[in-house]
């Protein structure tokens, strides 16, 4: 789930992604791992989109780190009225496509309810923000793979249609703008097909509310049907729809300036380049979506593996915290290599390895958008979770299989290096 907070940097400032907790135990100085190493498919048709890691967005007042991004085609349904949209970030963490309504230049029909009126929605995020804006409807193209999900329910944030959020619920910093979300949108491939997980989002039930607004300044929560839900695009597609594995090159641990060469792959067993092969599945739970993960001796029984997490964030107290104005993340004295145990519903097991760098030090590399061993401590919110961000995602292949009517659950699988 993307949950971000915002950290000073000198010279610079950026954002960094969420936080959680997972058996094992850590080891100070010494060498540490070398970075794993996975296979990486082409980018282009039928199924393969290419990846950016980069400074972000140019409306940034300042640089994106450890962020995904994709492009997308976004278009008024059945029609070639259509946009092209960059710097669209990748969620394993979320579900359904939202975009900052500031930059959509197409006039989307808007979606509404059974009384014809317009439809809002507010997500709360972990770190005490949130995202509130319309909803409206859109086909959705992308462009290098050539992939394409018809009339799906999208999110336009900030929105002026759908008023100012209701302070009463929509509670926390709103982040609106592309400057405060550091992306122009966010594509949410997470474990579920719609945002509530193929039931009825009841008003009230955080951390996604939505709204009827017969006006831009009477919105009121409502419940809304499956149907009426934000839906997962790769869920749409015609085929490669049951899962998507995010493919990413390996890095130095000094990081990397704007690596390139990274992919999402959509589908698994549906082509001959999206095969599970020897990759561990570990079974997560129907309803949640999470893993259990134990660390240092501790059980995270809410834990997940989150591309839109630009940190690994889990709680050490033996880890050095960065002193202001980076204080979230860690910096210890030396490179330290922590070792998790995952572990699905179905008795498997995963060792799932990770160095923390100081980030300090880290950060002097002024012109780097990606770093592989970068931690943080869990936010409060968090504290059940390891969270296994970004920084975890490269040199592997993680696969992210999602709840539908041929995998009962969702799945995560890694593939073993």
């Amino acid at each position: 789930m993307r949950k971000l907070f915002a950290v000073v940097l000198i010279p610079l400032v950026f954002a960094a992604g969420c936080g959680g907790g997972g058996g094992g135990g850590s080891s100070s100085g010494g060498t540490t791992p070398p970075p794993p190493t996975s296979s990486i498919a082409t980018a282009g048709p039928p199924n393969v989109e290419s990846v950016v890691i980069d400074a972000g967005p140019a409306q940034l007042s300042t640089p994106a780190i450890n962020t995904p991004y994709v492009t997308v085609h976004v278009c008024v349904p059945g029609t070639a009225t259509c946009q092209t949209i960059d710097h669209i970030e990748i969620d394993t963490g979320s579900v359904g496509l939202r975009l900052i309504s500031s930059g959509v230049t197409v006039a989307l029909p808007a979606e509404t309810d059974s009384s014809n009126n317009l439809l809002a929605e507010c997500l709360l995020f972990a770190d005490n923000t949130a995202s509130y804006g319309a909803l409206a409807v859109a086909d959705v193209v992308l462009p290098i793979s050539g992939e394409k999900a018809s009339s799906v329910n999208v999110q336009l944030i900030g929105a002026s249609s759908a008023g100012t959020p209701p302070s009463s619920s929509c509670t926390g910093t709103q982040d609106n703008t592309v400057d405060t979300f550091g992306a122009n949108g966010i594509l949410g491939v997470g474990p579920f097909i719609t945002d509530c997980n193929a039931g009825t989002c009841a008003a009230g039930t955080s951390p996604t509310l939505y709204y009827s607004c017969p006006t831009s300044s009477s919105c009121t929560e409502t419940s809304v049907s499956d149907a009426q839900q934000l839906q997962n695009p790769v869920s749409l597609f015609a085929k490669d729809n049951n899962g998507v594995i995010v493919e990413l090159p390996s890095i130095s641990s000094s990081g990397a300036d704007s690596p390139s060469g990274g992919v999402i792959v959509f589908g698994i067993g549906t082509e001959s380049n999206n095969a599970l092969g020897s990759a561990t599945q570990l079974t997560a739970d129907p309803n949640s979506g999470d893993l259990s993960a134990m660390l240092n001796g501790t059980s995270y029984p809410e834990s997940y593996i989150d591309s839109g997490s630009n940190a690994n964030f889990f709680n050490d107290s033996s880890l050095t915290a960065c002193p202001s104005p980076n204080q979230g993340f860690y910096c210890p004295t030396s490179t330290t290599a922590e070792m998790a145990t995952l572990s699905g519903t179905n008795g498997n097991t995963l060792a799932a390895t990770f160095n923390v760098a100081n980030a300090d030090t880290l950060f002097q590399n002024t012109t780097y958008t990606a770093f592989n061993d970068i931690g943080a401590a869990a936010f409060s919110t968090q504290a059940s979770s390891l969270d296994l961000g970004l920084p975890y995602f490269f040199g592997e292949n993680i696969y992210l299989a999602f709840e539908t009517a041929t995998n009962t659950a969702p799945y995560f699988a890694v593939t073993a290096n």
